[in-house]
């Protein structure tokens, strides 16, 4: 039984090892990144929200776009009806007497958000886009903060933060606490000019350099339009995709509030994996799952043997990965979310190590279901 142990304390070590680097690397980025000091709005913007089904949400995000402290000649609105099945093309088209620049667009081509973004990409009259997704609340000087820290003849893409709205539920402040060390690894590894992910709820791009690499034509993923598109911007123009940190930057979203639709959604985000060629994509993503299922199995096996020797060192194991985890956590959260308990750590580590595992071991099918729609993954 002893070489079962020698095996398992092996393979965490190994794994930590990985994963420490992997976190390090993320926050010596992330203290990298610079916040610029707000500068004379220049860049003209075209705003875009694809919207399936949001009627409780888009008259919201449609205001708070309008609120921004930017010149309104400088930036448009273009909001694309997705097929809605409820009162969202109609409440969007309602606010057009108030909001004469806003243009809504009922999308008649195929289903999906890439297709709907793609029409209003064709529509925009300014040459960046930016995407904010139709359930975010947005803050007033967003845009003034993401255009501050785009360079001239430099920046092709902005990655900007998303914060979870999170006063709810356990599950829901687990999400909040998941995200902020996603946006650690967003935009600590953008730091480095290796940038792994992207989250369409914020994101700028150059319209010509989106038409260069052709669009989303390339992929045929339902999901992932906005990671996708990333890495092949990165690919194609190193050094050109930049994350902006600073709090006024980022979107706010809310949690899912059922562990169903929590699942749904991470079975969507792992419907992504078959499409990527980057080894680093791949790779962070696959020290990520280990290290989690190795917390798992490393928790389940203290519970076993409580108070051996082989417990004892495992327990330095979680320590060690709790520790990483809270220190980019609060790394992030110091700029881009004040608020973040340690408590709710501690229980995030246990909620993520769990659902990473089985999700690894069960989710990892070619269909989900999101926004009403049953959606499959082809490949």
């Amino acid at each position: 039984m002893a070489w079962l142990w020698y095996l398992l304390f092996g393979f965490a070590v190994t794994v930590l090892v990985l994963y420490s680097a992997m976190i390090l690397y993320a926050i010596s980025g992330w203290k990298k990144l610079k916040v610029e000091d707000e500068k004379p709005a220049w860049l003209g913007v075209s705003i875009l929200v694809a919207a399936r089904n949001e009627s409780e949400n888009i008259e919201t995000v449609i205001r708070d776009i309008f609120n921004q402290s930017y010149p309104t000649d400088l930036f448009e609105l273009i909001v694309i009806d997705d097929h809605s099945e409820d009162e969202t093309l109609s409440i969007a088209e309602s606010l057009k007497a108030e909001f004469p620049s806003l243009k809504v667009i009922s999308n008649n081509e195929a289903e999906g958000k890439k297709s709907a973004l793609q029409i209003g990409i064709s529509e925009a009259k300014f040459g960046t886009i930016a995407t904010v997704d139709a359930d975010c609340r947005v803050p007033s000087e967003w845009l003034i903060t993401m255009t501050t820290h785009w360079e001239k003849e430099k920046t092709k893409m902005l990655l900007g933060p998303i914060v979870l709205q999170s006063d709810q539920t356990v599950l829901q402040r687990s999400q909040a606490m998941e995200m902020l060390a996603i946006m650690g690894l967003t935009g600590g590894f953008a730091s480095h000019q290796r940038p792994i992910m992207a989250n369409g709820a914020n994101l700028f791009f150059d319209k010509n350099c989106f038409e260069e690499i052709g669009g989303y034509a390339s992929s045929e993923n339902p999901s992932g339009d906005d990671v996708f598109t990333m890495l092949k911007f990165s690919e194609k123009w190193p050094d050109s995709v930049r994350f902006v940190k600073h709090y006024e930057s980022a979107v706010l979203t809310g949690a899912q509030p059922t562990f169903s639709s929590f699942w749904q959604q991470r079975k969507r985000w792992l419907s992504k994996k078959g499409g990527y060629s980057n080894w680093l994509v791949k790779g962070t993503a696959i020290i990520t799952y280990l290290a989690n299922a190795a917390a798992f199995i490393s928790l389940i096996a203290i519970i076993a043997a409580f108070g051996s020797y082989w417990a004892n060192k495992l327990m330095w194991i979680l320590f060690i990965k709790t520790l990483l985890d809270l220190i980019l956590t609060r790394t992030v959260s110091r700029d881009i979310q004040p608020h973040c308990s340690i408590t709710h750590i501690l229980i995030t580590e246990i909620f993520v190590a769990v659902y990473v595992t089985f999700l690894g071991i069960f989710g990892n099918v070619r269909n989900y279901v999101w926004k009403g729609r049953n959606i499959k993954v082809n490949g």
